[in-house]
């Protein structure tokens, strides 16, 4: 159902919590706007109805691809979805999504002020650039009477950003976004693990959470904060994926459904079920989007892992949003 692409590795920032190694490499083997076309008419043939354009790195740094895939992404009829750090968002970028009815955009925020994001991003001025984009497509927006692309903002919990709860959801209120998702850290590198909680910070967090969802009930904004009330969902990497209660067995006691509905194409043409994953499968630089989805040999490992409860090794770095989302998918099989 939902086609994920990664244009590029490349990034514009230093996130001290990013997860993508390869930012800091030259890019490699990335696949052309060619391909990367035929990839987007080949989902359409598929039935795909979704498109979500991330970048590993930062989309928007592959200038001469990105723009030209959400262009074709629409043209299809597909639901497109983009995410971006916002720091790079031109004008003629600004009156393409308008024009061409682009659904979601999210923009990834650390923190309700220049001094804690530009440092989680590693670039002074950051926070302004982005900031000043998302107000420059809303004003757009207005002017135009468009709904549409509608935006989310995503946030990384760590401890410099984890009292800043509510006032984020007052900048998501104050930024025109629905929705603000926040996601607790992945921390394996040196870097990440100086940004993890500490055990006395997660005590805290379930308190600030609720204020945050206070906040957000009263401005109208979606938000994933109710995976903050647990403690072992800071936890990423550090626990069990949890199988569901489900006798019948098949796709009903499957931990994770993505590998049926979701495919992700890294930007040398990889693929994977998921993020996690990413870069596991096999390619699809010189071989057809049907063929890996039906008979790839790492996604139906995952698959038959699945149907057995036995997810792989990294599924436990997985996000609880996703698994939140995986069973919501599981409760209507």
């Amino acid at each position: 159902m939902t086609l994920e692409l990664y244009p590029t590795l490349r990034c514009n920032l230093d996130c001290g919590f990013c997860d993508t190694t390869e930012r800091h490499q030259p890019p490699v083997d990335e696949l052309s706007l060619e391909r990367h076309l035929a990839l987007l008419d080949e989902a359409a043939a598929l039935g795909v109805r979704r498109v979500f354009i991330l970048g590993g790195g930062e989309p928007l740094m592959a200038r001469h691809i990105t723009p030209e895939v959400m262009r074709r992404v629409k043209a299809l009829g597909m639901e497109g979805i983009l995410t971006t750090n916002g720091t790079i968002f031109p004008q003629q970028l600004i009156d393409q999504v308008l024009d061409t009815g682009w659904d979601e955009i999210h923009f990834s925020i650390d923190g309700p002020t220049p001094a804690i994001h530009d440092r989680l991003r590693g670039m002074d001025g950051a926070f302004r650039r982005t900031v000043e984009h998302v107000c420059r497509l809303n004003v757009q927006k207005r002017l135009r009477g468009l709904e549409r692309p509608r935006i989310a903002l995503h946030f990384v919990l760590t401890r410099l950003n984890w009292d800043t709860l509510p006032a984020m959801v007052r900048l998501a209120s104050a930024l025109g976004a629905f929705r603000i998702d926040f996601d607790a850290l992945i921390a394996y590198r040196p870097e990440q693990k100086a940004l993890a909680l500490t055990p006395a910070l997660e005590a805290k967090i379930p308190a600030v959470a609720r204020e945050a969802m206070a906040a957000a009930e009263r401005l109208g904004i979606a938000t994933t904060l109710e995976r903050f009330l647990d403690a072992d969902n800071l936890r990423r990497g550090e626990r069990e994926v949890p199988l569901p209660d489900a006798p019948e067995g098949g796709l009903k006691a499957a931990p994770c459904l993505k590998a049926w509905h979701y495919l992700v194409v890294q930007a040398d043409g990889r693929t994977s079920p998921c993020c996690v994953l990413a870069g596991q499968g096999e390619s699809v630089a010189e071989t057809a989007l049907s063929g890996v989805w039906t008979d790839g040999a790492f996604l139906n490992r995952v698959r038959e892992g699945m149907l057995k409860g036995e997810p792989l090794p990294r599924c436990r770095e997985c996000s609880a949003n996703i698994l939140a989302h995986e069973a919501v998918i599981r409760s209507h099989i």
